[in-house]
């Protein structure tokens, strides 16, 4: 399981801090798995694709005490991720379009 603190991955401005490599990649999924678990719209984001097996998307969800958590059902892989409120992917209060 992979324990993320999502402040880990970036930088003073609030952006992403890595600028390439494998760490750029696993700090795009992991602001993509925030952005969509923390989504609500009705036309909510699409599950970004496992940054490991890249077979398929994962599913995320928030748990009970508002960690991310997310898994893959192709490889089974899965993690946890914190400290994600109020950065640029949290989209929980994000004003709802009405129609």
């Amino acid at each position: 399981m992979y324990i993320t603190d999502l402040t880990h991955f970036l930088d003073g401005s609030g952006a992403i801090a890595p600028i390439k490599g494998a760490a750029r990649a696993m700090a795009q999924f992991l602001v993509d798995v925030v952005a969509h678990a923390t989504d609500e719209s009705d036309a909510s984001l699409a599950a970004p694709t496992c940054f490991k097996c890249k077979k398929g998307p994962v599913t995320a969800v928030r748990a009970a005490d508002d960690a991310v958590i997310w898994k893959c059902p192709k490889c089974e892989a899965e993690g946890r991720i914190s400290k994600w409120q109020g950065t640029l992917w949290d989209l929980s209060t994000r004003p709802h379009s009405s129609d």
